[in-house]
């Protein structure tokens, strides 16, 4: 699975599951997390540090220990703040509906978008334990490591459902109709980076006029639309950088950029390094 998609239609996959894990730090080329989405379940358990995580328009700060759990097609981003998470994303009607009595007992808590503070989740050592079973078993492979892994996973889930307080309330200011608006042009975007886009394509993709399309673009991702595009191909491109031997020449004509110098330009504005510098700093 590509980790630069922003609707990621291709299951996240750990061998035969339909699940992947990720562990993003500041060498990750995810470390500042565009806003994205997907129709997977996503677990975002913050290991150090905080992140700024934006969900639909709303900012949430998440702090060590915090657990996120984002449900299905929800529309995320954020910017760390020297930290560390681990996202496990997975599908989990198809890993943990196939026993008749668990789908009644998982229903209230799959597709919901719920935050768990560090306190409330270290005040449940079964919990706890739990959650620290599923990363370590999706960390680790192995033999049984499946057994392992959908073992844990029932018993987050379980611990999840006594949580009902702690679901996100949906937002009623009109945020997620725009983030719903905005999903067409986003998906734009990632098939045809590497093309010319202008404003009023990516208007016309959501159905909205330019002028309000910029403004719901920038409530929601806190960004224009063009600065979103070429921070989107800067990301594109530093993966490939630390994926592959192409020359910067040619990742800047796949990105979009036709000028190699303005390319070097943008991507030392968003990177802080120049592409070579990027590169030899990967190797390091």
């Amino acid at each position: 699975m590509h980790y630069l998609q922003y609707n990621e239609p291709i299951l996240h996959r750990t061998g035969a599951l339909p699940l992947a894990h990720y562990y993003v730090d500041e060498r990750h080329p995810r470390y500042h997390m565009r806003m994205h989405w997907h129709r997977e379940t996503e677990l975002l358990w913050m290991r150090q540090g905080a992140l700024h995580l934006y969900i639909d328009n709303k900012l949430t700060e998440v702090h060590e220990g915090d657990l996120v759990v984002l449900g299905d097609g929800v529309l995320h981003g954020g910017e760390a703040d020297d930290g560390v998470y681990e996202c496990i994303v997975l599908d989990p009607y198809a890993l943990l509906m196939y026993i008749e009595p668990c789908k009644a007992a998982l229903k209230p808590v799959l597709g919901r978008t719920m935050f768990l503070k560090n306190q409330a989740i270290a005040a449940e050592p079964e919990f706890l334990g739990a959650l620290q079973r599923l990363y370590a078993a999706v960390r680790g492979g192995g033999d049984g490591s499946v057994l392992r892994i959908v073992g844990a996973l029932y018993e987050v889930f379980a611990g999840l459902a006594g949580h009902t307080d702690s679901v996100m309330p949906v937002d009623s200011s009109g945020a997620g109709e725009k983030a719903e608006q905005l999903k067409p042009a986003l998906e734009y975007i990632e098939n045809n980076y590497g093309s010319r886009i202008s404003l009023e394509t990516l208007a016309r993709q959501s159905g909205l006029s330019p002028k309000y399309f910029c403004r719901c673009f920038r409530a929601i991702t806190h960004r224009s639309p063009i600065d979103y595009l070429n921070h989107y191909r800067v990301e594109c491109a530093s993966f490939l950088l630390t994926t592959t031997d192409m020359s910067v020449a040619e990742i800047a004509q796949r990105c979009g950029y036709n000028d190699s110098s303005f390319f070097i330009k943008q991507f030392k504005r968003y990177k802080g390094a120049t592409p070579h510098q990027y590169r030899a700093g990967s190797q390091d």
